[in-house]
């Protein structure tokens, strides 16, 4: 009973998700334009909005920004024009990386990834402490980005199940970088050689249509 109600979350979550980006294809914009709307310059690095956007529950914050194309960089997607990084708060605003979503030019996801701890700067926590958020996920939001939120939180519910493997993946990866090469574990997460420890290619929408289709509770079209 459990898994086939997990199953129906994620097939609801996807489909939810799906709507979305018709409603704004149908607008002519894609998943981006909430974030960047209608900037006449694009800046690399910057965060998308400036502010980054904190949920309305204060423990979640998040923000679109893409990377110099120039320069090399081995963890990131061949077709990312850039990605969000989705934080956990706490109540004294310590920012902990959640997830990070790298997306295509066309706004379309391409992988979820986690990053080592220098990239973000955050307050590192175990894998265990993490994947506890992915039951029942939810960001809730006011204004022009209460839509690119909820989105967001669809995507997570979707995936929480491979998610949660890659979280923990994460930290199995840092240790076994840790045994190789003889560090302690704050070594490491400031090993600038080591970006993002584990990642999760997606086949969206591919992914989102076959789970719709293979649960009749939830409507595909």
């Amino acid at each position: 009973m459990a898994a086939a109600a997990a199953s129906e979350v994620a097939a609801r979550a996807a489909h939810a998700a799906l709507a979305r980006q018709l409603r704004l294809a149908r607008q002519g914009r894609s998943t981006l334009y909430p974030f960047i709307g209608r900037s006449a310059r694009f800046e690399v690095w910057e965060h998308y909005p400036r502010r980054d956007v904190v949920d309305d529950s204060g423990r979640w914050q998040f923000y679109f920004h893409a990377h110099d194309r120039s320069e090399p960089d081995s963890a990131r997607h061949p077709q990312e024009h850039g990605h969000i990084h989705l934080f956990r708060r706490s109540p004294q605003g310590r920012l902990t990386h959640f997830v990070g979503l790298s997306l295509d030019a066309r706004g379309l996801p391409l992988c979820w990834f986690a990053t080592n701890q220098w990239v973000t700067g955050e307050r590192w926590a175990a894998a265990d402490s993490l994947v506890r958020e992915l039951d029942g996920f939810e960001l809730r939001l006011r204004g022009p980005l209460a839509g690119a939120a909820l989105w967001l939180a669809d995507m997570v519910r979707f995936y929480a199940v491979p998610l949660r493997h890659m979280l923990q993946e994460r930290d199995a990866a840092c240790a076994r970088h840790c045994t190789r090469h003889r560090l302690s574990r704050q070594q490491a997460w400031a090993d600038r050689r080591v970006a993002v420890w584990s990642s999760l290619p997606m086949h969206w929408p591919q992914d989102a249509l076959q789970a719709a289709g293979q649960n009749p509770a939830v409507p595909t079209h």
